[in-house]
Formats: structure tokens, sequence, C-alpha cells
């Protein structure tokens, strides 16, 4: 089957987001006003809704403060990510990839992940997160002092952030 314009479009504009990095400002600007970013369930504390969702451009803002928080090396392993499909249909983006971290406790993290990413408008109206949650909380939250110290990582990210 061939892929109509809009779908070839679709998958462009979300590659140039991922390329340019979604809470980067060109990322931000790539965004619709009432964009979101559901996570899972398990990890609304994370998030810092009850839904684990963060809303509009000031919520994707904070997302790189979860990954400072969970990955002591973020910053150093972005390049560890590899895409294995992107496919579109009609507004609907999907790709699945597999990214590695070393957590704050020294310990190798490698998880897998499926993005399903919404367009309106030609711009990225939603990104819903599908991961193995049960492999996160047992490597990176797995224990209370875990816990607590990716959440005070979290809190001192975010206040850095709102400057």
């Amino acid at each position: 089957m061939q892929e109509t314009s809009a779908q070839i479009d679709s998958k462009t504009l979300v590659v140039q987001w991922l390329t340019v990095g979604p809470a980067t400002p060109d990322g931000l600007a790539m965004v619709t006003d009432d964009f979101r970013w559901q996570g899972p369930r398990s990890e609304a504390e994370l998030f810092g809704s009850p839904d684990a969702a963060l809303h509009g451009r000031n919520g994707l803002r904070t997302l790189p403060a979860i990954d400072r928080a969970v990955y002591a090396n973020y910053a150093e392993a972005v390049g560890s990510t590899n895409i294995h499909f992107m496919i579109a249909e009609d507004d609907l983006v999907v790709f699945e990839f597999d990214s590695e971290f070393v957590t704050h406790e020294s310990e190798p993290y490698h998880n897998h992940y499926c993005m399903v990413v919404r367009v309106a408008e030609g711009r990225i109206a939603e990104v819903r997160e599908h991961s193995d949650t049960l492999y996160f909380h047992d490597v990176v939250m797995g224990t209370p002092e875990k816990r607590s110290a990716v959440l005070q990582r979290l809190k001192r990210f975010r206040a850095e952030l709102a400057g």
C-alpha cells in the first residue's frame, strides 16, 4: 500500500519534532496549544498530575526534568535510542523504540516503548506513551530509597525550570 501525502507529512513532522527535541523551543513551537503527553497511569506521580499527563507547552517543557531525575546519564545517552519502525495512518503516527540509560544508582536500564502521536492541523497534538512499567518500577523506583531520591531530584529539576 502506498502512503498518502498526509501520512508522509505526519511522519515528517514527527521525525522533525523528535530531531529538534520535543521540549526545546523549536519542539514546543511544533505542538498545539492544547497539547497532551499521556504517560502510563502508574507513573502519575512522576508526571505531577493525577491523570499522568503533561498538559500544554508548559507541561511538555518539564519532560526533561523527569528524564534527568530518573537517568544519571540522560544528557549523554540521547544517542542510545533506536527507532525500530514508524507507521502513519490518517492523523496518527506510531513508532516503537528502545533506549538504554544508567540510573542514578549506576544500574543499567534498557526499556522498550511504543508511542502513538496524533497530529492536528500540522502540529503535534497528543502523545500516548506505552512502556514496560513493571520493569521501570523494579529498576528505577523499586525501593523506598530509590523512589524518594527520584522524587527529590524531580522536585529540584522542576524548580530549576521554573526559574
